[in-house]
């Protein structure tokens, strides 16, 4: 094990090529997550059904809106608290020693979701692939329906309260020198009508090309500069139920940032707070 909490020889950037991961598939160092999840009435499939009929090799599924939520918010959506967290990657093989890829199919940045899950639990040996299953298949890669299972494993949930943001943290960072980033996409922004004080706009799946492959390292930091959302400073991203603010932090990461944080209620809980200040979507557009 590395110190930065990777196993030796795993990649240190928060992205897996296909070529990489077709190299490792083999490995019982490595797991794979299925991720996709479908945001309705905007797609009508099932992830479920969509893993079921054709899954990368080996790959184990998981939905971040139910495995790994706490059930007693079902509305929304929000990270499983650590013993419920932990209990899923157990169950699917995944322990401290695991090197973990997440993948979707570009929907939404669901895959970038599991991702920051993991690291807000402490664990670092984790990575997206880039392009999802659409790259994969795209360049012929194989596929099953068969379903994999896998010995428990012990994943220990140690929390990293730097990359986790509560509704209060947020109230209390409004109006400060921390930057709030809103990762929702504009079709979320124009039907939600307003938005977080003194937040700009970086959608993080704008940071994916035709193919779903993310922006190399050096376009990803252009196009936040030119959002007005480049770092040092503290920054915050949300969005409206905590999947795209995941994305948004993926591509700061991307960029050599790791260190953005995600106010996991977002906008669906802000707006439940009477006392939460609003703001017209006046914020620049990148």
């Amino acid at each position: 094990m590395s110190r930065s909490g990777k196993l030796d020889g795993m990649p240190d950037g928060p992205l897996v090529s296909t070529e990489w991961l077709a190299d490792h598939l083999d490995d019982p160092g490595v797991r794979v997550v299925d991720c996709r999840w479908y945001l309705r009435p905007f797609d009508m499939r099932n992830g479920d059904d969509e893993y079921a009929k054709a899954h990368i090799p080996g790959a184990v599924h998981a939905r971040w809106d139910t495995d790994l939520a706490d059930p007693e918010r079902p509305d929304l959506w929000m990270l499983a608290g650590p013993d419920r967290f932990a209990d899923a990657m157990a169950s699917r093989g995944i322990g401290d020693d695991t090197f973990v890829v997440t993948y979707d199919d570009q929907h939404v940045t669901v895959a970038a979701r599991v991702w920051w899950a993991l690291r807000v639990y402490g664990h670092a040996g984790v990575a997206v692939l880039d392009g999802g299953i659409n790259k994969w298949q795209a360049e012929g890669r194989s596929t099953t329906s068969a379903v994999s299972s896998y010995p428990r494993a012990r994943f220990t949930p140690r929390f990293n309260p730097d990359l986790y943001t509560t509704h209060q943290q947020m109230r209390a960072a409004v109006g400060t020198s921390t930057r709030l980033v809103d990762g929702r996409m504009a079709g979320a922004r124009q039907q939600d009508g307003g938005a977080i004080p003194g937040s700009i706009v970086a959608p993080g799946i704008e940071f994916t090309g035709p193919d779903g492959t993310w922006a190399k390292p050096g376009e990803a930091r252009r196009r936040l500069a030119t959002a007005g959302a480049c770092a040092p400073e503290p920054t915050i991203a949300y969005c409206r139920g905590g999947v795209g603010a995941c994305g948004t932090a993926l591509a700061y990461a991307i960029a050599g940032h790791d260190d953005v944080a995600v106010y996991d209620g977002s906008w669906t809980e802000w707006i439940t707070d009477p006392d939460a200040p609003q703001a017209l979507d006046e914020a620049p557009q990148g």
